[in-house]
Parts: structure tokens; C-alpha cells; sequence
């Protein structure tokens, strides 16, 4: 609960950043203090952190969480094509669950 309260926490506050004309390094500098003098240098070579930011920049944070959300569901239906990987109900349960409540989310945000 902390790590999912700490995520939307950072995308509304890298989305107040962008709003007051912060670059998107910067505020991945900003993001990553041990990393600082590393993120000017290799911006391009940490791509999907750096689109994740590119997404936070250009829309709402609320659509940004509701994306991060649907990655377990991809994750999972990309490895049922892999047969090194076993099948977990739990897991397939807990993503469910994950999806269903994205789902329920996004209806609940268009309805207001």
C-alpha cells in the first residue's frame, strides 16, 4: 500500500514539475538523487524511465496509474506464451483483481 501511495505521490508531484516547465530530466534528476550526475549523462540509455516521464509530462496522472495498473495483466498474458514459465492461479487472481479494480477506476473517474 505504501509503494502504490508513494507511486501516485511522485506522478502527481513529476506532474506539478512538468507544469512548471521542468524538463523531464531534470525532474528524472530530481526523482533519482543518487543518480543525479548519471541521468544527465545516460537520459536515453534509461528509455522506459524516461517515457514513463515523457507520459507523466503529456497527460493526466490519473491515466498514468490507470497504465501502470494494466501492466500485470500484459506481464501475464505475454508469459503464458513462454514455457519455461509455470501457470499461477494466484497470481492470474491477484490480476485479476488488479484489472477489475483499474476497470471499476476508470468508469467511477469518466462518471465524475
Amino acid at each position: 500500500m505504501l509503494c502504490g501511495l508513494g507511486a501516485v505521490l511522485c506522478t502527481i508531484y513529476s506532474k506539478k514539475l512538468s507544469n512548471a516547465g521542468w524538463t523531464s530530466s531534470a525532474i528524472l534528476a530530481h526523482r533519482f538523487y543518487g543518480i543525479i550526475a548519471l541521468s544527465f549523462v545516460m537520459t536515453y540509455t534509461i528509455l522506459p524511465t524516461f517515457l514513463l516521464q515523457k507520459g507523466i509530462q503529456y497527460c493526466e496522472p490519473f491515466f498514468v496509474m490507470m497504465t501502470i495498473c494494466f501492466i500485470p495483466v500484459f506481464t501475464f498474458t505475454f508469459q503464458l506464451f513462454d514455457p519455461r514459465i509455470e501457470w499461477s492461479t494466484l497470481s492470474l487472481i491477484g490480476i485479476l483483481m488488479l484489472f477489475i479494480l483499474g476497470v471499476a477506476s476508470i468508469f467511477s473517474e469518466s462518471k465524475a
